[in-house]
């Protein structure tokens, strides 16, 4: 049975995440532009702000340097690109979920609170989200990958000419 396309599979991960975090950002807009009523008053809203950008700051702060951490682990793994590009994957993830948790945060207090401050820092994450998709080049250099490497995580069999 052929293996499944590693850097496709990883990529589709991150559009679906991309695109979940862009579609609750749209319907947050709506609900705000439809009239949906704010129920925070001011000085929650303040609390609100400080809570929002306190999490996007340590969030994307620990998620890089987590993120980095895994990387250098996986590179310099002895084992299989198999295992090392798995090794990649969980790192992404966890990384792409330490910008998306306060981007959702950022959602809900804009919905909550009708200020659009709250909807720019979600955009910001949807944004940084973005900036940090799966490229095979990158992957390939990252995990130091071989070219049978990179055919076996193709879904394809190396043969030798």
């Amino acid at each position: 049975m052929q293996q499944p396309n590693a850097f496709t599979s990883l990529r589709i991960v991150h559009i679906a995440l991309l695109s979940g975090m862009t579609a609750f950002a749209i319907v947050a807009m709506t609900l705000v532009n439809t009239g949906f009523a704010a129920v925070v008053d001011d000085s929650t809203q303040r609390i609100l702000q400080v809570v929002c950008i306190l999490l996007s700051v340590l969030a994307l702060f620990a998620g890089f340097k987590f993120f980095k951490k895994r990387i250098l682990a996986a590179r310099n793994h002895m084992e299989a690109g198999e295992k090392r590009m798995e090794m990649y994957r969980t790192a992404c993830i966890l990384w792409w979920a330490m910008i998306e948790g306060p981007g959702i945060v950022a959602g809900v207090a804009f919905v909550l609170s009708g200020n659009y401050a709250f909807f720019a820092l979600a955009v910001f994450h949807i944004l940084a989200l973005l900036t940090f998709a799966p490229r095979k080049a990158n992957i390939i250099l990252f995990l130091n990958l071989s070219k049978e490497e990179v055919v076996r995580l193709e879904g394809g069999k190396y043969t030798k000419k």
